[in-house]
């Protein structure tokens, strides 16, 4: 066989994904990552327009430092919104640069959220002035059920008796807040809310939000991260019922207030640093099966009173994670940090460990010391 006969075989062999139907090379990159499915369209002039079929769509806009740039970025998302048509979208994630023109985006989001679009997220940059929020465009959107914001922009909701009637999830990640009344808004606005995650990680400044408070009978599963080191008189208010789960990171809150049980609790995910008073937490709790805390927590419940920390009769299994604050924010390893609860056995272990706990988890970085191994053997005995 001639070489030029076998070049001719193997290049026939390498074509043969091209030659699949483009509905067909679309459900294959479906499967990919977002941002591997768009490195598609650079392989050949057959592969650029595939990736605009795909049923999640991902522009991340890139520093342009010239007007031409911005207008490049700009019109290759209008062209890939014109060529879909009405084509159905699940998903549409949007990365916006400082020069981002704001108007040609809520076109954007007119076109999706009018092809049904089911979940959002949008990254805006450190733009406080100019990145306003297009509220009213939702309240008739029946199909989105995932968002997604991101970016030290200042959120400012109006308060409005529906802003997302079928929103079931909610990320908040670094925003900066108008005022407590905004978050509140943003969730009283949705009545089907079922997920909610704050992070709050805004770089140097505050966020605005000195009351953190939810309000949601729907809600479901709450994620909490607040690591900002700011002072301030922080506070948390939790009036969620029907809550299943909860995952607190918090170093900022000095108090948490619950103004109705949660008896829907099934698993609490609880680290706090050791100079806090948290026992005033724990009471809320009582009807958890799963519950995980950090020695951190355990030592700021040490401090604190511990008649009010209340009962676990539900209790199965307790975790208990070797993770140490310093300063707020970095773990740091067992030789720089001594935790000494001056433990002594009880004579009446507590019901929840006679009764219904099933399962002890100590997840240490570190081997068992000497002090630990009284505590661990109580455990396991009782």
């Amino acid at each position: 066989m001639s070489k030029r006969h076998r070049h001719s075989e193997i290049k026939e062999e390498q074509d043969i994904i091209s030659k699949l139907p483009d509905a067909l090379l679309t459900h294959i990159l479906s499967f990919l990552p977002e941002a591997d499915a768009n490195r598609t369209r650079i392989l050949s002039n057959r592969w650029k327009d595939i990736w605009a079929f795909l049923p999640n769509l991902r522009f991340v806009m890139p520093i342009c430092w010239s007007a031409e740039e911005v207008k490049k970025f700009h019109d290759s998302v209008d062209q890939v919104i014109a060529v879909r048509g009405v084509m159905h979208t699940n998903r549409f994630y949007l990365y916006c640069s400082k020069n981002c023109d704001y108007n040609r985006v809520y076109e954007w989001l007119c076109a999706v959220v009018k092809f049904k679009v089911q979940e959002i997220e949008l990254r805006f940059p450190a733009d406080r002035f100019r990145v306003k929020f297009c509220w009213n465009l939702f309240r008739s959107c029946n199909a989105l059920v995932g968002l997604t914001l991101r970016g030290e922009f200042v959120l400012d909701v109006p308060e409005d008796e529906l802003l997302f009637p079928c929103l079931k999830k909610i990320n908040l990640v670094s925003i900066v807040y108008s005022g407590d009344q905004s978050l509140t808004n943003l969730i009283s606005g949705c009545p089907v809310l079922e997920e909610l995650f704050v992070e709050r990680q805004v770089i140097g400044s505050s966020d605005n939000l000195e009351v953190f408070k939810v309000s949601s009978p729907s809600l479901k599963r709450l994620r909490i991260s607040f690591s900002l080191c700011v002072h301030g008189d922080y506070k948390a208010v939790i009036d969620a019922p029907n809550l299943e789960y909860m995952y607190i990171v918090d170093v900022m809150s000095a108090h948490y207030t619950f103004p109705n049980p949660l008896m829907s609790l099934v698993e609490v995910y609880m680290k706090t640093p050791a100079f806090r008073n948290t026992e005033y937490l724990l009471p809320t709790l009582s009807s958890v099966k799963l519950l995980t805390l950090t020695d951190s927590t355990l030592m700021a419940l040490h401090n604190g009173d511990a008649v009010a920390i209340g009962r676990f009769d539900n209790l199965v299994k307790l975790v208990i994670e070797h993770i140490t604050f310093m300063d707020g924010l970095v773990p740091f390893p067992r030789e720089q940090h001594t935790f000494n609860m001056n433990w002594d056995p009880l004579l009446d272990p507590p019901d929840c460990l006679r009764h219904k706990m099933k399962e002890i988890k100590i997840l240490n970085k570190e081997a068992i010391t000497q002090e630990e191994l009284p505590l661990t053997r109580y455990k396991t005995e009782n």
